[in-house]
């Protein structure tokens, strides 16, 4: 498997600014008095602003880089015109912004980038018990280089996992309002609402269970669900595309069950605190969001949403394994893992061939 030379780049930038990020932490006291230790925020800055760079400065690479590019709304009417009827106005507020600042389609494409790498990157800085494999595996897990892609759902999901801890507050209004705003990118993300009650039960087999039958009620139901999507819509949705009837690849599900195999096999399931039990339902509702959508690449996209938080999770679920040397053995194997599956997601020539927008 060849991928480019930039992306080992990424990777080694990603290893070494992380690193020095967690070894040289900084602490500070708080309001409320309690003492606080984040990982060294100029290191982290700096790998934040390197994922950006990369991405927002590339060209043509990703499925979906040139209908973004060519987007231009050079107008606030049309801005206007698409709120007050919700047709997803978010890509064209931030293309007059771009047209604002230069009429080059290369600007929106870096004002995407900074906005979704810089959410994820803040989030993973401020939450992530495990900095440097929080940050590893946004690269390993997809969402990096998904986010060239699938751009106005990642920026949906981007707005809601900058909003997930009113999940963990109890907080549904705020919650319900992030929702509303990433809807203002792609009315898919109100499927993020789902999270908030069921997020209430504690990550164990009960809730396995209920997740288990939820995805297989889904899956076996899609005629269904797509009657459901195509009235939330108001438009009809052809099913006989092929990409609507085309099988999720069996790796993605697998790697997305690999976290669940983990908690019942090597995690102390009895200590968990209320934000461990947040992160870790995260991860067994990305699984089985995946395992429901397993029948169509167009329902697979929901993993963009519910995947936001794994990076996070991984991080708590290493934490509640008891021994140190076992745990440190799994992150290791789990971090070469998913490193051999980033590097097969590179393979198609969307992703595999790196160009900058310099060689335009």
């Amino acid at each position: 498997m060849i991928i480019s030379a930039v992306y080992l780049l990424v990777l080694a930038a990603t290893l070494t600014l992380g690193f020095l990020a967690q070894a040289n932490p900084k602490s500070r006291i708080t309001r409320t008095g309690t003492l606080m230790t984040r990982p060294d925020p100029v290191f982290a800055f700096v790998a934040a602003a390197t994922l950006i760079i990369v991405a927002g400065l590339r060209y043509r690479v990703g499925t979906d880089y040139m209908a973004y590019y060519r987007t231009r709304v050079s107008d606030w009417k049309t801005v206007w015109e698409y709120l007050i009827h919700f047709r997803e106005p978010g890509i064209r507020l931030l293309s007059r912004i771009s047209t604002m600042i230069a009429d080059d389609g290369a600007v929106l494409i870096f004002l995407c980038a900074v906005i979704i790498i810089g959410i994820y990157s803040r989030k993973i800085y401020q939450y992530s018990p495990m900095y440097l494999v929080s940050m590893l595996l946004f690269l390993f897990l997809g969402d990096w280089t998904g986010s060239f892609n699938g751009i106005r759902q990642y920026l949906a999901a981007a707005i809601v996992f900058a909003g997930h801890r009113y999940i963990l507050k109890r907080r549904f209004v705020p919650y319900l309002l992030t929702v509303l705003a990433a809807m203002l990118f792609h009315k898919s993300a109100v499927v993020m609402l789902v999270p908030y009650f069921l997020f209430a039960r504690k990550p164990d087999a009960t809730q396995f269970v209920i997740l288990a039958a939820g995805a297989l009620v889904i899956r076996f139901s899609y005629e269904g669900v797509m009657q459901l999507v195509e009235l939330f819509k108001g438009s009809f949705i052809d099913w006989n595309d092929v990409y609507m009837t085309r099988d999720i690849n069996p790796l993605r599900i697998v790697v997305s069950f690999v976290p669940i195999i983990l908690f019942f096999s090597s995690c102390d399931r009895k200590k968990m605190n209320k934000t461990q039990e947040l992160y870790i339902n995260s991860l067994f509702f990305h699984a089985f969001a995946m395992l429901a959508s397993m029948g169509s690449a167009y329902f697979g996209r929901i993993g963009i949403y519910t995947g936001a938080m794994t990076c996070i999770g991984y991080g708590h679920l290493f934490s509640l394994i008891p021994r140190s040397r076992h745990r440190n053995a799994v992150i290791m194997v789990v971090l070469l893992v998913l490193l051999v599956y980033w590097i097969y997601s590179l393979q198609p020539g969307s992703l595999r061939d790196f160009r900058w927008i310099f060689e335009r």
